[in-house]
């Protein structure tokens, strides 16, 4: 890190001079302009040049014997990394299995598409446009989904509703989607600053939504394994005073994940610290079920036991956001 003391010039111009080994790495000349981005956090981004296409990044992958699964995983990476163009090249022609793969990828994220391809090469290219999507709204739309989720997987074990469990089950690819363009646009705001301007956002308030929709992820998959509990009990006799003893605590949960993301979105420390304090309570309740099934049939006892972990999760999970929320906070001062 270089300092560089302020000079003021002319009584009302103040410049400052630049490290000559930058300028000369960079290749500017005496009379060059240079580009000034001022960022959220208050930073000054000085850069030799801007490019239209600086957003644009390549990534080239070189595959043969792999299989489809593991090619998924690579393009998930490279998705989640930033890439905005990503190149897949063979030296054999692809196998089905792997041309199967890569549709299958297109279908999973937010973006991506197929714009030129032969027997050895295909090219993906994301078609949205970076600055059009915020990671805030991306949050939002996943905390409404997967509190749907959850709300709908408590009333098919109320009513044993097999289909609507099926549906809790698809949605959560939704929710898989969304998170995994956060992380991307948190990776695209780290490696360039336009980006960040076109966001509006901080690299650490970006950072703060990435981990809140990790946790929201979380929160959904712990949906998706009630609505999946759901059809081994359809047949089972349950006491209907431990499902609406389930209802209940799901309620607390649901209720501390909605405060949790006010306390964020308001900035609101009381709130999130309220928030975690609530969180007891479910345990409390959390408990006292678990001793309560034991009496039930054997059949039904392991499902029913991670339905209710599940429920005590998502209020975990909750209170989770909520200590970011007052982590984040407390940095503004």
């Amino acid at each position: 890190m270089d300092s560089r003391k302020i000079q003021l010039t002319g009584g009302s111009t103040y410049i400052v001079s630049l490290p000559k080994s930058w300028v000369t790495d960079k290749g500017i000349n005496a009379g060059d302009p240079v580009w000034i981005t001022p960022l959220q956090d208050g930073t000054l981004l000085l850069s030799p040049k801007i490019k239209k296409d600086s957003v644009a990044r390549k990534k080239v992958l070189n595959i043969d014997s792999e299989s489809g699964e593991h090619l998924i995983r690579k393009l998930i990476g490279v998705y989640i990394a930033g890439y905005n163009t990503i190149e897949i090249k063979s030296k054999k022609n692809l196998r089905p299995e792997l041309s199967r793969a890569i549709r299958d990828f297109t279908k999973m994220v937010v973006g991506p598409e197929i714009i030129d391809e032969d027997r050895k090469h295909v090219l993906l290219q994301d078609l949205i446009n970076p600055s059009e999507f915020s990671q805030k709204k991306g949050i939002r739309r996943m905390y409404l989904l997967v509190k749907s989720m959850h709300v709908d997987a408590v009333a098919a074990l109320t009513k044993r509703d097999v289909e609507l469990a099926k549906d809790v089950i698809v949605r959560d690819g939704d929710v898989n989607r969304l998170d995994w363009m956060i992380a991307k646009q948190y990776n695209m705001i780290l490696n360039n600053a336009e980006v960040a301007k076109g966001a509006g956002v901080t690299s650490e308030k970006s950072l703060n939504l990435m981990l809140i929709s990790r946790i929201i992820e979380r929160i959904g998959d712990h949906a998706t394994k009630i609505a999946e509990s759901i059809r081994l009990l359809e047949e089972s006799d349950i006491d209907e005073k431990i499902i609406d003893e389930i209802a209940k605590s799901s309620d607390i949960s649901l209720k501390i994940l909605d405060k949790s993301m006010n306390a964020f979105f308001t900035e609101d420390l009381n709130e999130a610290n309220d928030t975690i304090d609530m969180n007891i309570k479910l345990n409390r309740a959390s408990d006292s079920l678990m001793k309560k099934i034991r009496d039930q049939e054997s059949e039904a006892v392991v499902s029913l036991a991670s339905i209710i972990e599940s429920v005590r999760r998502t209020g975990l999970y909750a209170t989770d956001i909520s200590e970011i929320a007052i982590n984040y906070i407390s940095s503004l001062g």
